[in-house]
Order: C-alpha cells, then sequence, then structure tokens
C-alpha cells in the first residue's frame, strides 16, 4: 500500500510539471544566398504571420542575427560583409505553433550551425543620445480607439499615429550621428507630431539646412522631452568569424 501510495504520488507530482512546448530548434528549415527579390527592407523582422514559421527574404545577415537576438543596430558589431553586401533568403518552420519569442533561439541555433559562426558578448561604453523627459509635461497623446499604426509625413512635420516611444528612438538612431535610447519611462502607444527638418536626409547626421529647426528645439518645444548627450556602458554581441556561404539545406 506504501508502495502504491509513492507511485500515485510520484504520479500526480509528474503531471504537475509544466510542459515544454518544444524543441527549441526548427524541424525544416532553409538558408541560401539570395538571388532575386524586392528590395531589401532595413528592419528586422519576420515576414511571416502564422506562428511556428519564420521568414526572412533578400536580407542582410546583420538584421536576421538583429532579429535572432532581439537587438538593436548598435548594440552588434559584424563584418562588413554581413551589412549590405551579401544577402540571403531564411526559410524554417518549427514543429508547434511556436511565437516570435519561441523562434528566436531556434534562429540563433541556426545561423550559428549554418554559418560556422563564431561570436562573443562584450560590454563598451558609447557616446549616446538619452532621450529623458522635460521640465514639464508631455505633448504625447492617447491614440483614439479606431485610429490604425502608421508613420506619416506633412509640412507640419512626421506624424506618430498609435506608435510606441520606442519607434522615435529606433528612426533617430538612424539618422544621427550616435544611438538615442528611450529613458523616458512612458509605456504604451501615442499620437505625436515631431519636426525633423533639422535632420540629414543624406545619412547620419545633422541637417545642413539652414532653415531646418534644431531636432534638439524640436523635441523640447514638439514633444515636451528632452535629448541630452551622455556616456553609457552598452553590451555588444560581436561577430568573430562566418562563414559567407552557408552549409547546404
Amino acid at each position: 500500500m506504501k508502495l502504491a501510495a509513492l507511485s500515485f504520488v510520484a504520479a500526480l507530482l509528474f503531471a504537475q510539471q509544466p510542459k515544454t512546448a518544444g524543441p527549441a530548434v526548427f524541424e525544416v528549415a532553409s538558408v541560401k544566398r539570395a538571388t532575386s527579390g524586392g528590395p531589401p527592407g532595413d528592419v528586422p523582422r519576420n515576414m511571416e504571420d502564422t506562428p511556428g514559421h519564420f521568414a526572412m527574404r533578400n536580407v542582410a545577415l546583420r538584421f536576421a542575427l538583429e532579429w535572432a537576438y532581439d537587438l538593436k543596430d548598435y548594440e552588434i558589431s559584424v563584418p562588413d560583409w554581413m551589412k549590405a553586401e551579401e544577402r540571403y533568403d531564411i526559410v524554417a518552420h518549427a514543429s508547434y505553433p511556436a511565437t516570435n519569442d519561441q523562434m528566436r533561439p531556434m534562429l540563433q541555433a541556426l545561423l550559428t550551425e549554418r554559418f560556422r559562426m563564431k561570436l562573443h558578448r562584450e560590454t563598451k561604453e558609447l557616446s549616446v543620445y538619452a532621450l529623458v523627459p522635460g521640465k514639464g509635461p508631455n505633448k504625447l497623446s492617447p491614440p483614439a480607439a479606431d485610429v490604425q499604426t502608421s508613420l506619416s509625413g506633412s509640412p507640419s512635420g512626421l506624424q506618430f499615429h498609435k506608435q510606441p516611444v520606442s519607434r522615435l528612438t529606433f528612426m533617430l538612431t538612424r539618422r544621427m550621428d550616435r544611438p538615442v535610447l528611450d529613458l523616458t519611462g512612458l509605456k504604451g502607444e501615442f499620437d505625436y507630431t515631431i519636426d525633423i527638418s533639422g535632420l540629414s536626409t543624406n545619412g547620419p547626421g545633422l541637417s545642413d539646412d539652414p532653415a531646418g529647426v534644431s531636432i534638439f528645439t524640436a523635441i523640447q518645444n514638439d514633444l515636451g522631452l528632452r535629448l541630452e548627450p551622455q556616456k553609457r556602458p552598452i553590451e555588444i554581441l560581436i561577430v568573430d568569424a562566418a562563414d559567407k556561404n552557408p552549409i547546404e539545406n
């Protein structure tokens, strides 16, 4: 009877253990050099909407790594050929309806294996711009219930609809001479408009248009926030070595 009781308790405990969603590797995956396709995008994203399915086409390897490790542009250092020179089609399927977060480590394993990649992490002190609260209330508005997420331009400035503050810092990082960090503490999505005439349209840096409004002034006047230069320790993922030709599927 004691043995039976112990067996029953063990079975009960086993049944109460959390079940894992599935293996942390893709069931099927194809990685090959891109030979055609539309204009490459510059935002790391999974192009598939179906759970358990992943696709990036005509993409630089840098962006695939950014998605796999959930990194921003300034948090990764790669060889030059990974930035734009070589492009790849990466298509994979999990054995269960995995979420994007569950597929990130799967993509890490896939890229490491197929490209024989060696990498490490290192913390470096970087010059950044910090987006911080202003002296008074901010000028971001809650979005209307029926508004769609969008980004549009007009004579009054760049209009963000139902967008988090991180969308602004992402854009500023791409357009300025150093990373921009969101340290506002603002959570959720907002509507806001900002004058970006003070930003260059020809690569990172400030505009040489004398009529342009300084982005520092625009952020203060249009958003009620401040942009200030700082130095911050940032953990960087560094790719030490990798092959341009992936292992065959």
